[in-house]
């Protein structure tokens, strides 16, 4: 199965998921993320506002902002093609963006610095256990992640629901290799 066809029959897939399935893997998952060693130990983590089927992750940002630790979402800028992290305070900040995803209005929110992220909560089509992912296709994440600093990398943690596990994602040169994911069912290493 080529890109398009793994990423058209995995979204199929997880549209079918009901929404009480979808909720209860989501709340499992968070469970695993604030279980996870790395994500304990992060102060700054870049997360994202999940949006249609994806597994819900506001339940695990909302409990890391409790414990005082710090949340970024990224920014969409579509005339660059790349994403922008800025502190997240709270839903009053957000705005819906370019593909209808809620994100931080630049006008309430601040611009943060890349060299102080310890981890990163990254969406995905479809992932594999040797740290492969497969994004929706625009790249916004591989050249975010592209563009992190070398010497200080964060914790790349994928996020999805089991069913987007598969054997093998088709990687392209550029692809960058995530640590780990994690998925209603645990939190694995790559």
């Amino acid at each position: 199965m080529d890109k398009k066809e793994l990423r058209r029959h995995l979204l199929q897939k997880r549209k079918l998921l009901s929404p009480e399935l979808r909720e209860a893997f989501s709340q499992r998952a968070c469970e695993w993320m604030l279980d996870c060693e790395e994500l304990k130990k992060a102060k700054v983590i870049m997360a994202f506002h999940p949006f249609g089927e994806e597994l819900d992750i506001l339940p695990f940002v909302e409990e890391v902002r409790k414990r005082g630790g710090e949340i970024w979402l990224p920014l969409t800028i579509s005339a660059e093609r790349r994403l922008v992290p800025y502190r997240y305070d709270g839903p009053h900040m957000l705005k819906q963006g370019v593909y209808g995803i809620w994100e931080p209005d630049p006008a309430k929110a601040v611009v943060m610095d890349c060299s102080r992220l310890d981890a990163i909560l990254v969406p995905g089509v479809a992932f594999d256990l040797r740290g492969g992912r497969m994004g929706y296709g625009a790249g916004y994440y591989d050249r975010f992640l592209d563009g992190l600093s070398h010497s200080h990398r964060p914790f790349l943690l994928g996020v999805g629901f089991s069913m987007q596990v598969v054997d093998e994602v088709p990687l392209e040169p550029h692809d960058i290799l995530l640590d780990g994911i994690v998925t209603e069912e645990g939190c694995f290493h790559s």
